[in-house]
């Protein structure tokens, strides 16, 4: 690869962090352009994503919108083999149950945290559903997560393992959820967390240049 990607993003998205992971598991070269202002309604914020919505992906072909896509990009241009294993290789109910389960908790959290930003408190009515979601998901992902991964072939890196690590990271960052009461998720964090595509793409929060 002779030109550089852009990633388009933010430093405390899980989103964003998954995609991440992949550039760095994955030895793909790449810009970072980061969003600032989350609440924007103008597309040029969000690497023109018509959904105002990170991460997207500028490469000199165009530009891919949103995570999956932007990972099934990095690994045909990776120079690396290794099997990756997708949502579609989950032909069975429990591991494509997991992989479902960790998406909509990270959705969830976008909920929770947008609300946040709207003003609403998390005793808020309109949240008590979310959270309610959250923990039975967390709780169910506690008990099953573990024989997912198990079932999975020989891999460099599957989007189950990617997604649900950066979710587990997340949930704590942002002050979200404790994850104390899911020893089993807090066990797999830890050890995806040492992997070194894990330690070279922190969360923190992205501040603008100083004027």
């Amino acid at each position: 690869m002779t030109t550089p990607l852009t990633l388009v993003g933010r430093s405390s998205s899980h989103f964003t962090r998954v995609a991440r992971i992949y550039a760095a598991e994955l030895e793909i070269p790449h810009d970072f352009s980061p969003v600032f202002d989350i609440a924007s309604t103008s597309e040029a914020t969000f690497g023109d994503n018509p959904a105002l919505r990170v991460p997207s992906l500028r490469t000199p072909e165009g530009t891919w919108f949103g995570t999956l896509n932007i990972c099934r990009e990095l690994a045909r241009r990776t120079p690396l083999g290794g099997t990756l294993v997708w949502p579609e290789d989950l032909s069975d109910p429990l591991t494509a149950n997991a992989q479902e389960l960790v998406l909509d908790a990270m959705e969830t959290e976008v909920a929770i945290i947008m609300g946040r930003v709207a003003g609403i408190g998390d005793d808020h009515a309109l949240l008590t559903k979310p959270f309610a979601r959250l923990r039975g998901m967390a709780t169910w992902l506690d008990t099953h997560l573990d024989s997912a991964l198990a079932r999975l072939p020989e891999r460099r890196l599957s989007y189950l393992e990617a997604t649900a690590y950066a979710f587990t990271a997340h949930v704590e960052f942002r002050g979200i959820m404790p994850l104390d009461p899911f020893p089993k998720l807090v066990a797999f964090r830890a050890a995806f967390g040492a992997r070194p595509c894990a330690e070279h793409t922190p969360f923190r929060f992205d501040r603008p240049p100083s004027s």
